[in-house]
């Protein structure tokens, strides 16, 4: 770059430093590290919160109309500017059926810069009668003003090819992580435990929705396999934790330890002592927790889901089934449980790809390949 571009960055979801954890918002935190390291300054637009969790018509005008005079706000904070002040470059990450973004198209065009979407996505919302419609309208009519896409997952570039027309403002990025964070000491495992006793771990929010279903699958899956050697490690809380607990309740309560809600670097802690990270993955957009398993040098199992094939290379860094073949995980799990030197060749063989493949370091190099044509 001739010139250090700004760029103003806005994820209608929820701001990046909201203070709720979810992987949307390590996504964007991320997002916002990569655009910095490639040489852009950024600078957080606005904290306005889009999204909705029901689709009633009521909260969808009540967003849109707040959005629009958040728009008018930030265009008189930057016409107040010098114009060399003002950013270069709009970015949204992840507008979609329950997050549209009002914003960005506006100020955009009133300032004449590029509007960039960020992982624009047609989730499942929907059914016959498809309440969502009216989100979704309105989420599609700002996805089709944006001069150019980046995309995370093949079924994301397939819809917008759909919607588009054809893939000329498509330009794909790899998923990737913080993989900056020093070093991680193994937690001590439970005293009771065999040391060599090959100990599974599985973390995500308790939560209703995808959360809760791959949690009760999971508990499924392995309470029909208490005849093999292993222990269990379960990272998480929120409001579904006691019905979790309860679906896991066929396994022995000796070889289970949960760990309720704890702090992030535990989470890394909890992942260096254990020997294979166990998530189904069943519709899960990309999956940020296996590449931090994998940084951990962690082996994964999963269902071959959505986005997990993403970041999951079967055979490779862990063993993917086909989704909701159970008796094919359940063989996965046998397999790395068998063998040792499997699973420590799987362990470094997926830290060795995040390092490579999905550092910010390498998303730096790309989006500074892509936004240098801008």
């Amino acid at each position: 770059m001739t010139k250090s571009k700004k760029i103003a960055f806005f994820a209608p979801i929820k701001p990046p430093d909201h203070p709720i954890p979810s992987g949307d918002r390590l996504i964007a935190q991320n997002l916002m590290k990569a655009l910095e390291l490639a040489g852009y300054e950024v600078a957080l637009a606005s904290r306005y919160i889009c999204y909705s969790k029901r689709s009633n018509t009521e909260i969808l005008a009540e967003r849109k109309s707040g959005a629009i005079s958040e728009a008018e706000r930030i265009l008189a904070e930057y016409k107040a500017l010098a114009p060399h002040e003002r950013p270069d470059i709009w970015i949204t990450y992840h507008p979609y059926c329950k997050a549209p973004d009002w914003i960005g198209p506006i100020v955009s065009k009133e300032l004449g810069i590029p509007y960039i979407n960020v992982e624009a996505a047609r989730t499942g919302q929907g059914g016959p009668e498809d309440e969502w419609a009216p989100w979704r309208s309105e989420a599609q009519t700002g996805i089709k003003q944006a001069d150019l896409h980046l995309v995370f997952k093949p079924t994301d570039r397939a819809y917008l090819t759909e919607l588009l027309g054809d893939d000329t403002k498509l330009r794909n990025i790899p998923p990737f992580m913080d993989t900056d964070i020093g070093t991680v000491e193994p937690i001590s495992l439970l005293s009771h435990w065999n040391p060599d006793t090959p100990v599974l771990i599985t973390t995500g929010m308790m939560r209703k929705g995808k959360k809760d279903k791959n949690f009760y699958m999971l508990a499924e899956t392995l309470s029909n396999m208490t005849n093999q050697d292993w222990n269990l490690v379960v990272v998480g809380g929120g409001p579904e934790e006691e019905n979790i607990r309860a679906a896991f309740s066929d396994i022995p309560q000796e070889r289970t330890h949960w760990t309720g809600q704890v702090e992030h670097s535990q989470v890394l802690s909890w992942m260096k002592a254990s020997s294979i990270f166990i998530w189904p993955g069943w519709k899960e957009p990309i999956g940020m927790v296996y590449l931090e398993a994998q940084l951990q040098g962690l082996p994964v199992i999963a269902y071959e889901s959505m986005g997990v094939p993403l970041v999951v290379e079967h055979g490779v860094t862990g063993l993917l089934a086909p989704e909701g073949d159970e008796e094919a995980m359940q063989e996965n799990i046998r397999q790395l449980l068998a063998n040792k030197q499997l699973r420590q060749d799987m362990g470094k063989a997926g830290r060795k790809r995040v390092l490579q493949e999905h550092s910010i370091e390498a998303a730096a190099k790309r989006l500074g390949e892509v936004l240098e044509v801008v």
